[in-house]
């Protein structure tokens, strides 16, 4: 088994402790961790993966490494219960778990997983999966949204997420005050939100800028399995 952490202190701290418990686990960094991961290890291996996952990048991110690799994955995570979890099942994870879970709790997890299992039932699962795949429909549909406003219009939203008042980006942006509200205006339309506030609240779900922020991205396929 490997232990995956991008803190390798982690990673050696908890392989040592299932060593300790007389199951065989190794530790690595995360580069060759990766690397083997996704080049080296099969179907009968399987990967304790620490992740926080806090934010979409970070969860695609798992979500790649899961779906490349033939491995069977566990994920610890201090991020709560909810749509990142169903993402990374969504990618062919077995199981996910709180990172304070204990070690018996880890132990007895992963040796469902180790027997083709998971340590959540068939509901719970697709539950968290549900939540993924809803989450991340509302959320493509926002960058649709954000992706028709305007360079112009982009620059307004953020310097209004930054706290900026109008008569701050009409000196910011050298326009008239009636160019900015009508900025504001065609952002709010476009958005379909009934607020200033509201439209803002979009910029921080994006992670705080629109400026210069990609589009829709499509659901990762589940891992790949080798022939049999």
């Amino acid at each position: 088994m490997l232990v995956l952490s991008r803190l390798l202190l982690i990673s050696q701290a908890v392989g040592a402790a299932l060593r300790g418990r007389g199951i065989e686990a190794a530790a690595a960094s995360w580069a060759e961790g990766i690397q083997r991961a996704t080049t080296e290890l099969g179907e009968d291996d399987v990967v304790l993966l620490f992740d926080d996952l806090e934010d979409r990048d970070a969860v695609l991110a798992a979500q790649a490494l899961i779906s490349q690799s033939s491995a069977q994955f566990l994920v610890l995570t201090h991020r709560a219960e909810g749509a990142a979890w169903g993402a990374v099942l969504a990618s062919g994870a077995a199981g996910v778990m709180p990172t304070g879970s204990s070690l018996v709790d880890v132990n007895a997890a992963l040796a469902s997983v180790r027997a083709g299992g998971s340590p959540l039932g068939d509901v719970h699962r697709t539950r968290l999966m549900r939540e993924w795949f809803r989450w991340l429909a509302e959320d493509n549909a926002l960058r649709i949204r954000l992706a028709s406003l305007s360079p112009r219009e982009r620059e307004t939203l953020d310097l209004l997420a930054e706290g900026r008042r109008v008569s701050d980006i009409v000196v910011e942006l050298g326009v008239a005050e009636t160019t900015v509200r009508s900025h504001i205006r065609s952002i709010r339309r476009k958005l379909h939100v009934g607020s200033q506030l509201a439209a803002v609240a979009v910029v921080h779900r994006m992670g705080g800028s629109v400026r210069t922020m990609d589009g829709p991205r499509p659901v990762l396929p589940g891992p790949r399995r080798s022939a049999p």
